[in-house]
C-alpha cells in the first residue's frame, strides 16, 4: 500500500474523519495535529523517528525493515496527554516468530501473523500482572496489514484491518513512547502516522523526564557546579586530552567510514566544541577504542584498534592494537605501527608516568578459550598484559606478567580480565582497576609499570563495566564507575547495568573516596546492542572542573562537565525547583514534579497495578547521617518499602531491596490522600548488624538492622512500592540528607 492510499500530507486522513464523527466531532471543529513518522521510501520523506539500536533499512519494495529484539524504531515525538489515533502499515515476513507495536515504552501489542494470537501487555492496557488476550485476523508472511490504536479519554480501541479486536480501559497519560520492536521476528513497516496532540518537533537528545538531562546548560565553564551535559559526543569510546597549552581535545574513529581517526577541540574549558577534523588516515578500517594522552614532551600519544582476519585472534578475526604519535615539534603524526596483534578487547589504559615511560594495559583474546573448558578453572577468553615504552612510543617491550581471573559466576559472556586503566600514584608506582562480570572491579600494583602484582578483588561496587581514574592538579583523584547491580535478573545486559555512571573523589591516593554521585543517566529508552553511560573518559579543564566523554549509542553518548568539589558536598537538600534532578525511574515511569496547591513542590511517582512502582534518589555518599521526607500516600498503595543502599538499582528489579543495605517496610494504612507522614531516617554506622533508626513523626521508633555491610556507606534512597489500582500518585516532599 502506497501512503498516498492510506493519507495525505496537507487533509486530515480519511480514516482519521471517520473516527471523529463516530466520536461526535465534526472535521472542521477538531484542531489535531498529524505527524508523519514513517512513509513510503519511494515518497522520499525522512522517517521521524529514532532507533534504540541500529538503525532500520530500507528494502527494494520501500519498507523500513527490521530486525533483532530490542532493535526499536520509534515515532517522535510521541503523543501527549489526550486523544489520539496511531496507524501503522507493517507486514511480518517470518512464521512462528512475534514482533511487538510499543507504547509508553513498557506496554505492547504482540502481534503473530500466522495465529492471531495477540496479547496485550502492561500499564497502558491496564493489563496488569497478567496479558490481555486478543484474536486478530490471520494474516500470511509478508501480507501488508493496518493496525490502529485510537485512544479517546481513558478508552482505548485497537483495531485490524478495520477489525476491532479489542476495546477497554487505557491510560490517559502522555506516552513516552510509541512504535515497533521487531522481538524474535522481522517487521516491514511501510507508513506510520500519529493524529491528535503531538507536540511539534522532535524530541532532543538526553530529554529524560528525570535525572541530570533537566539541568540547563550555564553560559560560561566557571558557572559549572553541578553536572551539565554541553552536547552530543561525536561517537562511542572516544578519548578526552587537555593540552599543555589550556585547549582541549577529542579523538575518535571516524563514522560511519572508520578509514581515519577524527578530532574535535575546545578552547573555552569545554563548554562549546568545534567542527571535527581529520586528524589523519588509517591503513584499514578501524573498531570505536581510542586511547589518546599528551606526554612530559606535549607530544600526542594515540592509540586504537584495526581489523584483521587471521590466526591467532577469536574464531579467525583480529583487533590489533596500533600506535602513531603527534610530535610538538613539527605537529606531523607518525606513521600507525603495530603494538599488540591478535584480539584486543576495548582499549582503556594508556598512561604517561612521570619518568617518560608510557604505558598500555590491554585485554588480549587467548586462542582455544572460546569455550569453556570441561573441567578445571574458567579464566575466560580474556588475560589482561602490559606494554611499556621508554622512547615516546618507538618501540615497545611486554611485561612478563599475566593478570587473569577465573570466572566464578555463570554469565552470557566469557570475556574474562579485560579494560584495564591505570594511574601514577603520587607516591610512587602504579595502580591499575581491572573489568570483570562479578559485581566488583579487581586491582594490581606495580612499582614501575614493568612487573604487576596478582589481581586482587577491590572493594569498588561495578556492574561488568570498565573504570576511567583522572588525577587533578591539586593531587585528588576522581573515579568514574558503573555501580549498577541487577538482582533480579543477574542475567541482565552488562551483569548489572550501565543505566548510570558515578564519580567519586579520593584525597588519599585512592585509599578512601567520596561522592559516589550520578553524573550521566541512560537515555529512557533501552535497545539491544552495546548501550548506557559507560567507557568515560576525562580530563581536568584549565579552570579546575572535570570534562567527561562518555556513553554507548544514539542519544547515549554526550560530553558533559562537573567541578570536583559537587563531589566534596555532605549534607544537600532535594527542592525540586529544576525538576527531578536528582532522581531516576528505570523501571518505571512517569515521574514527575507537581506544584500542590500551598505552593509545595511534590515528586509525583504514578500508582499502577502491574509490577513495582518507585524511584531512587542519589545523595553524596555517608557512613551515618540523618534524612528527613514526608510522603503522602492514597489509599490504592497496598505495600511501601524505603531502602538505603550503596549502588544503583532498577525500580523493576524485584530482589533489589533484599540487597540494599537497610530496607523499611512502611506501615501502609488507608488513609486521605491530604495526610502526610512526616519519616525520618538516622543511622551511625552502615555496617552488619548496624542500626538504622526510622521513625513516622507521631509513631515509635523502630530500630532496624543493617542487611549487610556497605562498601563507603550508603547514597541511594530507594522508593518501591505495589498498587491495587491504576490511579493516584505516591507524594514526597522537604527530602534532604545531612550529618
Amino acid at each position: 500500500m502506497h501512503f498516498s492510499k492510506l493519507t495525505g500530507y496537507k487533509s486530515m486522513p480519511l480514516f482519521l474523519t471517520g473516527i471523529l464523527l463516530s466520536m461526535g466531532v465534526s472535521p472542521s471543529d477538531a484542531k489535531p495535529a498529524t505527524i508523519v513518522y514513517v512513509a513510503n521510501a519511494e515518497n522520499y520523506t525522512a522517517p521521524q523517528v529514532r532507533y534504540t539500536g541500529r538503525p532500520w533499512v530500507v528494502s527494494q519494495s520501500g519498507y523500513l525493515e527490521g530486525t533483532g529484539k530490542g532493535h526499536r524504531l520509534l515515532g517522535q515525538p510521541a503523543p501527549g496527554a489526550g486523544d489520539f489515533v496511531a496507524s501503522l502499515n507493517l507486514g511480518l515476513p517470518r512464521q512462528r516468530r512475534e514482533s511487538s507495536i510499543v507504547i509508553d515504552s513498557v506496554s505492547e501489542i504482540v502481534m503473530r501473523s500466522e495465529t492471531g494470537d495477540w496479547e496485550l501487555r502492561g500499564r497502558f492496557f491496564r493489563a496488569g500482572e497478567k496479558p490481555i488476550l486478543v484474536k486478530a485476523p490471520l494474516f500470511k508472511p509478508g501480507k501488508e496489514f493496518t493496525v490502529s490504536i485510537e485512544r479517546v479519554a481513558n478508552r482505548v480501541r485497537v483495531t485490524a484491518e478495520e477489525k476491532e479486536i479489542y476495546s477497554g480501559i487505557c491510560s490517559s497519560e502522555a506516552l513516552s513512547s510509541i512504535g515497533l520492536d521487531p522481538g524474535t521476528g522481522v517487521v516491514r513497516l511501510n507508513t506510520f502516522t500519529a493524529t491528535g496532540n503531538v507536540a511539534q518537533g522532535a524530541r532532543r537528545l538526553f530529554d529524560n523526564s528525570f535525572g541530570m538531562q533537566l539541568r540547563p546548560k550555564p553560559t560560561s565553564s566557571r558557572e559549572v557546579f553541578a553536572p551539565v551535559i554541553v552536547r552530543e559526543a561525536p561517537t562511542n569510546e572516544c578519548s578526552l586530552v587537555t593540552r599543555h597549552d589550556g585547549s582541549m581535545e577529542i579523538y575518535y574513529v571516524t563514522k560511519p567510514a572508520s578509514d581515519s581517526i577524527s578530532v574535535i577541540a575546545s578552547n573555552d574549558g569545554g563548554l562549546t566544541w568545534g567542527e571535527p577534523q581529520v586528524a589523519f588516515p588509517l591503513p584499514g578500517k578501524a573498531y570505536y577504542a581510542v586511547k589518546a594522552v599528551e606526554d612530559r614532551n606535549h607530544d600526542i600519544q594515540l592509540v586504537y584498534h584495526l581489523f584483521g582476519q587471521g590466526a591467532g585472534g577469536y574464531n579467525g578475526r583480529l583487533y590489533e592494537v596500533y600506535h602513531t604519535t603527534k610530535k610538538s615539534t613539527d605537529c606531523k603524526w607518525t606513521m600507525p605501527q603495530l603494538v599488540v596483534p591478535g584480539y584486543v578487547g576495548s582499549i582503556r589504559g594508556l598512561t604517561a608516568m612521570k619518568s617518560g615511560r608510557l604505558l598500555l594495559g590491554v585485554a588480549k583474546a587467548i586462542p582455544g578459550r572460546e569455550k569453556a573448558p570441561a573441567e578445571g578453572p574458567d579464566f575466560g577468553l580474556h588475560d589482561t598484559f602490559v606494554f611499556y615504552s621508554d622512547d615516546g612510543g618507538e618501540t615497545w617491550l611486554r611485561s612478563p606478567d599475566t593478570l587473569r581471573l577465573e570466572l566464578r559466576k555463570k554469565f552470557l559472556t566469557r570475556y574474562g580480565a579485560v579494560e584495564p586503566v591505570m594511574i601514577e600514584r603520587l607516591s610512587g608506582g602504579v595502580w591499575m582497576l581491572v573489568r570483570d562480570r562479578g559485581g566488583w572491579l579487581w586491582e594490581s600494583q606495580s612499582t614501575d609499570g614493568e612487573r604487576w602484582s596478582e589481581l586482587q578483588q577491590t572493594r569498588l561496587r561495578s556492574s561488568d563495566s570498565p573504570a576511567e581514574l583522572l588525577r587533578l592538579r591539586d593531587g585528588r583523584m576522581v573515579l568514574l564507575i558503573n555501580a549498577c547491580q541487577n538482582w533480579g535478573d543477574p542475567l541482565s545486559y552488562a551483569a548489572g547495568g550501565r543505566e548510570v555512571l558515578q564519580a567519586a573523589i579520593s584525597s588519599d591516593d585512592g585509599q578512601t573516596w567520596r561522592g559516589f554521585r550520578e553524573v550521566l543517566h541512560e537515555t529512557n529508552l533501552v535497545g539491544g546492542g552495546d548501550r548506557g553511560t559507560a567507557y568515560p573518559s576525562a580530563a581536568e579543564t584549565p579552570d579546575g572542573k572535570v570534562a567527561v566523554v562518555s556513553g554507548q549509542g544514539y542519544g547515549k553518548h554526550a560530553i558533559f562537565l562537573f567541578d570536583p568539589n559537587w563531589l566534596e558536598q555532605t549534607d544537600v537538600t532535594d527542592d525540586l525547583s529544576t525538576g527531578p534532578i536528582g532522581w531516576t525511574q528505570y523501571g518505571d515511569e512517569h515521574l514527575r514534579v507537581k506544584v500542590l496547591e500551598d505552593g509545595t513542590r511534590a515528586l509525583a511517582i504514578p500508582v499502577k497495578s502491574s509490577g513495582l512502582c518507585g524511584a531512587s534518589w542519589n545523595f553524596p555518599m555517608r557512613t551515618g547521617g540523618e534524612m528527613a521526607l514526608k510522603l503522602r500516600v492514597p489509599a490504592g498503595v497496598t505495600s511501601l518499602k524505603l531502602s538505603l543502599n550503596d549502588h544503583f538499582t532498577r525500580i523493576d528489579d524485584a530482589k533489589a531491596a533484599d540487597h540494599a543495605v537497610y530496607t523499611w517496610v512502611l506501615p501502609v494504612n488507608k488513609t486521605p490522600d491530604a495526610d502526610w507522614k512526616e519519616v525520618r531516617l538516622k543511622w551511625k554506622e552502615a555496617n552488619q548488624g548496624a542500626a538504622l533508626a526510622a521513625l513516622v513523626k507521631g509513631g515509635q521508633t523502630i530500630s532496624l538492622s543493617a542487611n549487610r555491610s556497605a562498601v563507603s556507606g550508603v547514597n541511594y534512597l530507594r522508593v518501591e512500592f505495589v498498587g491495587n489500582v491504576d490511579l493516584g500518585e505516591v507524594l514526597i516532599a522537604g527530602l534532604n540528607v545531612k550529618k
